[in-house]
């Protein structure tokens, strides 16, 4: 059985995924490739997401639906992050200097099975006594 989300009324298939990447200019999950917002806003991605909302919208609770009606590059990055975190990936923001003006980079990443699930209990073989 599917987990429940907070999000979404039905997890989002590799489909939609793919699309949603082919706007980013990404070819699929494992592609390494950093963007910034600079290259969303060269690239047109706010408005290339404005024409794959209906789609986009089919997935999302209806009253998280309004996720896609103000969009700006930042939304967009949470969009693409809100749609890979099923399938085990996260979008990972760093900043980094580019002829000395500051700037976030992002790439997409495997999320560690450690992040996901709590840590086992694990007898290390000390004992604590105090006298």
């Amino acid at each position: 059985m599917p987990r429940k989300n907070q999000l979404f009324k039905m997890n989002p298939d590799i489909h939609i995924i793919d699309s949603l990447l082919s706007v980013f200019g990404l070819e699929d999950l494992e592609d390494g490739r950093y963007f910034s917002r600079e290259y969303l806003r060269d690239q047109h991605v706010v408005q290339n997401i404005r024409d794959l909302s209906e789609e986009l919208s089919e997935y999302y609770l209806p009253c998280k639906r309004n996720n896609l009606l103000q969009l700006s590059e930042k939304r967009v990055i949470t969009i693409l992050r809100q749609f890979i975190k099923p399938s085990g990936y996260k979008c990972l923001g760093t900043e980094k200097s580019v002829n000395g003006v500051k700037t976030m980079m992002y790439q997409l990443l495997v999320i560690e099975r450690e992040e996901l699930s709590p840590k086992e209990d694990v007898d290390r073989g000390y004992v604590l006594s105090f006298d």
